[in-house]
C-alpha cells in the first residue's frame, strides 16, 4: 500500500504540471487572439473616424492609389476644378533656410509613392481640388491650405473674398515687370492672378481617360514666422501627398520638374522659360467671360 502511494504521488504531480502547462498555453493563445482582435478594431475605428491625416495619405489620394479625392477628381474628366497659391515668403535669413535668398517660395514635393507615377518627386503648388461643399475658388483654397499646412491661423486671417487683390490681367500679359510692380508685395497680401485650364493626357495619368481642370491661381505673401515648423525645423518627410519645402526662383525655373502642368504657370509668373517640361500636359488661359460663366461647385 505504501509503495503504491509512492508511485501515485509522482504521477499526480506530473498530471498537475501538464494541467498547468496546458492552462498557460490556453491563456497565451487567448491573449494573442485578444491582441489581434483589438488591433483589427483599432484599424476599423481609424478608417471610419474623420481626420485629414488618417484618411488622406496622399492628400489628393487616400489610403491607396485607387480611392479618395484623386479618383473622384479624375472622374470629372474635362470638368475638374482646383484653386492653388504661389506662396511667397519674404524676410528669410540664413538661420531659417539652407537656400540663399530673402524671397523664397513654399511648395510641395510629391511623395515617392504618389498615385500618378509621372508626378512623383515633382513640384506642385499648394492648394487642390474643389469638392461639393465649395461654392467659390477662395473656399477651396482655404480648405486645402488648412489641410496641407496643418491649419495655420493666417489662412482665415488673410484669405478673405473681400481682401483679395485682383491682378488677373497678369495672366494675359507678357510684361513680367507687372508681376513685381502691380501691387505692394508686403506680407499679408493676397492676389488673384487669373484662371487657366490644365489638361493631362490619359497616357501621363496612366488612366483610361484624359483629365482637365479649371485652375484659379492666387499669390500669398507671408513672413517667416508664419511658416509651418516642419519647414524651418524639418524632421523627415510628410507622409500625406508629399512634403512642403522652400525653393528659390532659380531652383523653380532651372531645376524643378512639375506636376499638373504648373511649369507653365511658373513660366508666366517669373517671365522666364522653365528647364523641364512634362510631356502630356498643356495649359491655356481661360477668357474672363468664360470664367465668369463657369460653375465652380463640382457636379460629380
Amino acid at each position: 500500500m505504501g509503495s503504491d502511494d509512492n508511485v501515485r504521488r509522482p504521477n499526480r504531480a506530473v498530471t498537475r504540471l501538464h494541467t498547468v502547462f496546458a492552462n498557460k498555453k490556453l491563456a497565451l493563445a487567448a491573449s494573442a487572439l485578444l491582441a489581434v482582435l483589438t488591433y483589427i478594431a483599432t484599424l476599423h475605428q481609424s478608417s471610419n473616424a474623420y481626420s485629414p491625416y488618417v484618411q488622406k495619405r496622399y492628400g489628393l489620394g487616400a489610403g491607396d492609389t485607387h480611392t479618395g479625392e484623386l479618383r473622384t477628381a479624375l472622374k470629372r474628366k474635362q470638368e475638374g476644378r482646383a484653386a492653388v497659391a504661389i506662396i511667397r515668403v519674404v524676410g528669410l535669413d540664413e538661420t531659417q533656410t539652407s537656400n540663399k535668398g530673402a524671397v523664397q517660395y513654399l511648395v510641395q514635393i510629391k511623395s515617392h509613392d504618389y498615385p500618378i507615377e509621372a508626378f512623383r518627386g515633382s513640384v506642385c503648388l499648394l492648394g487642390g481640388n474643389a469638392n461639393k461643399a465649395d461654392s467659390t475658388p477662395v473656399e477651396t483654397l482655404k480648405r486645402e491650405l488648412k489641410e496641407e499646412l496643418h491649419f495655420p491661423d493666417w489662412v482665415d486671417e488673410l484669405i478673405q473674398e473681400s481682401s483679395v487683390v485682383d491682378d488677373s490681367r497678369l495672366q494675359v500679359s507678357n510684361d513680367a515687370t507687372l508681376m513685381q510692380n502691380s501691387t505692394q508685395l508686403e506680407p499679408g497680401t493676397v492676389r488673384y492672378l487669373g484662371a487657366t485650364v490644365h489638361s493631362q493626357t490619359a497616357e501621363v495619368l496612366q488612366r483610361k481617360n484624359p483629365y482637365a481642370f479649371a485652375c484659379a491661381l492666387y499669390e500669398v505673401t507671408l513672413r517667416p514666422d508664419q511658416l509651418p515648423n516642419s519647414v524651418i525645423y524639418p524632421r523627415g518627410a510628410n507622409v500625406q501627398e508629399g512634403r512642403v519645402t522652400l525653393l528659390t526662383e532659380e531652383q523653380l525655373v532651372k531645376h524643378a520638374k512639375y506636376a499638373w502642368g504648373y511649369e507653365h504657370t511658373m513660366e508666366k509668373y517669373f517671365g522666364m522659360t522653365t528647364s523641364n517640361k512634362q510631356k502630356g500636359t498643356e495649359v491655356a488661359n481661360i477668357p474672363d467671360d468664360d470664367w465668369r460663366d463657369l460653375v465652380w461647385t463640382p457636379t460629380k
